[in-house]
């Protein structure tokens, strides 16, 4: 019995490695919002991270690091590192664009994941995980752009 429950769990975690191992190695997040402001107000505050505190869903996490990678216009690249011997960098993108007497802001986020990853992204994707979060800091972007 004891034995047959051993193959048994083995089994199942065989096959949940199998399944993590076919899961996608990269990910994206996206969401967007339309602000009734003009870009000129809304750049600034994504450009210069002192203002992020007044809008951003993580404005207290201290083991990551931002660099500006490129910045057009329309367009803000910004590369995210989390503390740690194994973390990967993450691209977060924003585009603002003039929209019908107003802006709309679109940011996303991609990376890639280690087979870890994998294996929480079959519980929780990330995009459930960190859509929210997006969800929160464009709404309190779009807030703060309007005052």
């Amino acid at each position: 019995m004891f034995k047959n429950l051993i193959i048994g769990i083995s089994a199942l975690v065989l096959v949940l490695f199998v399944i993590a191992a076919f899961q996608p190695s990269s990910y994206t997040v996206q969401r967007a919002v339309s602000i009734q402001a003009p870009p000129e107000k809304v750049l600034p505050l994504i450009r210069d991270f002192g203002n992020w505190p007044q809008w951003s869903p993580w404005n207290n996490i201290a083991s990551a690091q931002m660099e500006v990678l490129s910045q057009t216009p329309t367009n803000i690249s910004v590369k995210l590192t989390f503390a740690g011997d194994n973390a990967k960098p993450s691209l977060m993108e924003f585009w603002v664009q003039p929209q019908d007497g107003g802006t709309t802001v679109r940011w996303s986020m991609n990376g890639e994941v280690d087979f870890t990853g994998k294996i929480m992204n079959m519980i929780i994707s990330m995009d459930r995980a960190l859509g929210p979060a997006f969800e929160n800091g464009l709404a309190k972007l779009k807030a703060v752009a309007e005052k």
